[in-house]
């Protein structure tokens, strides 16, 4: 399960002992990951309505816009998810890690690119190992490649 995932990447990203019952309790972002994994659930139900309800309570109790659409794999972890900003069609297909005021999707001016289902896509996909720091902007049909590292503040509409 994807939850497992985030829960073992987070679990990675804590520092000190005590690392399971603050995860659990304490860790804000890892609870705004957990209401994300819970729409997901809902919206994969055909459950929209319960899927939107958690992603605005979401939004009002962490401030993180993370659209319930979205496909993330397992790993994914928040640091100081305040401001973060994730559409929905972006793709992650392994571990991503992401700062504040971070925005990933959205159109960059240019036209879709087919993907290998041959659907236009207009939205990022990240391959595994990414991390984008603070009030980084990933836009457009892009493919960000493994182990890419985004550093703070770029703006990034090419493939890397």
């Amino acid at each position: 399960m994807r939850i497992i995932d985030d829960f073992i990447a987070f679990q990675g990203m804590c520092e000190g002992g005590g690392k399971i019952i603050s995860t659990l309790f304490f860790n804000p972002n890892f609870h705004s990951v957990c209401l994300f994994r819970l729409s997901n659930l809902f919206y994969k139900m055909h459950l929209s309505v319960i899927s939107k309800i958690i992603w605005y309570v979401n939004r009002l109790l962490f401030h993180v816009d993370i659209d319930y659409r979205a496909n993330i794999a397992g790993g994914f972890v928040l640091i100081h998810g305040l401001g973060t900003v994730i559409g929905k069609s972006v793709i992650s297909k392994g571990r991503l890690i992401v700062y504040q005021n971070v925005t990933l999707g959205g159109g960059n001016g240019k036209p879709g690119r087919l993907d290998a289902d041959g659907k236009v896509r207009g939205m990022p996909l990240f391959e595994s190992n990414c991390i984008v720091y603070a009030g980084a902007i990933v836009v457009g049909g892009i493919i960000v490649k493994a182990n890419t590292v985004i550093k703070a503040g770029r703006i990034v509409a090419d493939d890397t």
